[in-house]
């Protein structure tokens, strides 16, 4: 079941602050006016609302009205924003989205508008049904992830070069150093020598559309059963393994080895063939994880673009990052001042 928060008063405020906004931009749609809106439960970078709307002869609309939190809000609402619309046209199942406001927003934020999606987050769904139901929508879960993998990456990035092997890990790395760089006294130069010892088995041909956390919180099941993934924030093109390995990471974290596995199976048997090298690709998303934890917990939250709610769930219940460490450690053999400050 989604999630709606009660009802405040400062929503009629808000509904009077939007209104002008959207009757601007929507003026084929004649009379419009907004007819409910409530609190969504919130991502970890944003705050949504639901938002239904009532125009022309009776028509209405029920639309997400999705605002970005935190540093680099701009540039995330107008990644989701093009990702979903490019996904879209390419047949994968994302929800419609019609407005992007970035420059001069009402309110100050930047959002998008998007269709709301009935249905069910498909993580419960997995939990709470019997063996035979919960793998059926494992199955379907491996295969819209592989889908993603298997689209045209050229649809999205053309500026990728071709035959070029190394050119996805490299720009991966860079873009970790340059991140990082904020931060003093996050050291990860033993990590980058590890990646580099081991730099051909990061060779990647065929770049894909990667999602970078795909997992089944992120997937509503609608009433006729089809699948919508939602959260496109971190959406890019680059090595697939990157994604899965990600997925697998949290799999282990909050459902332990035996669900990071049931993953890999999943994925290799939608796939049709065994993932070379995935191993290497965990390391890089455990480290990930990690240097987000890291940040949000002693230094700001906002400055990952995380909300304080969520940081604040992070600290209330570290044993699935307790997880990520000891799969970190076990794969590669590292020890990190950062890391070992939390856990130990």
């Amino acid at each position: 079941m989604r999630i709606f928060k009660k009802s405040l008063p400062k929503n009629r405020k808000l509904s009077r602050k939007i209104l002008p906004w959207l009757r601007n931009q929507f003026p084929e749609r004649h009379g419009l006016r907004i007819t409910r809106l409530e609190k969504l439960a919130d991502g970890w970078e944003s705050d949504n609302h639901l938002l239904e709307v009532i125009y022309g002869e009776g028509q209405q609309a029920q639309w997400v009205w999705r605002v970005y939190t935190g540093s680099g809000d701009a540039h995330k609402a107008a990644v989701e924003f093009e990702s979903m619309r490019k996904l879209k046209a390419a047949g994968y199942p994302v929800p419609q989205v019609h407005l992007l406001a970035v420059e001069d927003p009402p309110l100050g934020r930047p959002f998008i508008i998007m269709d709301y999606i009935p249905g069910q987050v498909l993580w419960p769904m997995l939990k709470h049904s019997n063996q035979t139901e919960s793998r059926v929508l494992f199955e379907r879960f491996s295969q819209l992830f592989v889908q993603l993998h298997q689209l045209d990456w050229r649809l999205f990035d053309e500026s990728i070069p071709k035959d070029e092997p190394f050119f996805l890990i490299d720009r991966w790395l860079e873009g970790a150093k340059a991140a990082l760089r904020q931060f003093s006294g996050m050291d990860a130069s033993s990590l980058f020598d590890w990646a580099s010892e081991r730099r051909d088995l990061f060779a990647c041909l065929h770049p894909a559309p990667i999602h970078q956390d795909f997992h089944p919180a992120n997937v509503i099941v609608k009433p006729d059963g089809g699948m919508v993934v939602i959260d496109w924030t971190n959406f890019t093109v680059s090595d697939a393994r990157i994604d899965l390995a990600w997925t697998l990471v949290l799999g282990n974290a909050y459902g332990g080895m035996e669900l990071r596995e049931q993953i890999l199976q999943g994925y290799q048997q939608a796939l049709g063939k065994p993932v070379e090298n995935i191993e290497v690709f965990e390391v890089l998303a455990c480290a990930r994880r990690l240097f987000d934890l890291t940040i949000s917990l002693t230094r700001d939250p906002k400055l990952l673009g995380m909300n304080a709610a969520s940081a604040e769930a992070m600290r209330a219940d570290m044993e699935p990052h307790r997880n990520v460490y000891r799969r970190f450690v076990e794969l590669s053999g590292l020890h990190m001042d950062a890391f070992a400050s939390l856990f130990g």
